[in-house]
């Protein structure tokens, strides 16, 4: 019986050897044309990033620009308001009337008086 227990026992060591030798010779590694294919596919990855990244910048820094102009001419519209409600004060004809009598020593003579009609009307 000892014989045959020990027959079994090479048998198993065999067949677990036969088994282990045939996971040693299958090796797996990557072959040239797939390392080709991964690094193609990482660089065109990495510069579709760069671009879109690159895009956004642009677009950021294009906003941040319209931003500052669209601020600054709301500042150039309040001042030129500012200056149109100035004109309608100074231009007033009692201020003139004012002025030219009381600074210039002026006086009005109505026979001389002529009225000149605007084109614009």
């Amino acid at each position: 019986m000892d014989n045959l227990a020990k027959q079994i026992q090479r048998q198993r060591h065999q067949k677990v050897e036969i088994h282990k030798e045939a996971h040693e010779h299958v090796k797996k590694s990557i072959t040239k044309g797939e390392k080709i294919i991964i690094g193609t596919a990482a660089a065109l990855i990495m510069a579709a990033c760069f671009f879109i990244v690159s895009n956004f910048a642009a677009i950021y820094g294009h906003e941040r620009e319209i931003s500052a102009l669209s601020q600054s001419v709301s500042q150039q519209s309040e001042v030129n308001q500012s200056l149109e409600v100035e004109i309608s004060e100074l231009s007033a004809p009692d201020r003139i009337m004012y002025y030219a009598k009381e600074e210039l020593g002026m006086s009005l003579q109505d026979d001389q008086v002529k009225v000149i009609q605007s084109v614009n009307q």
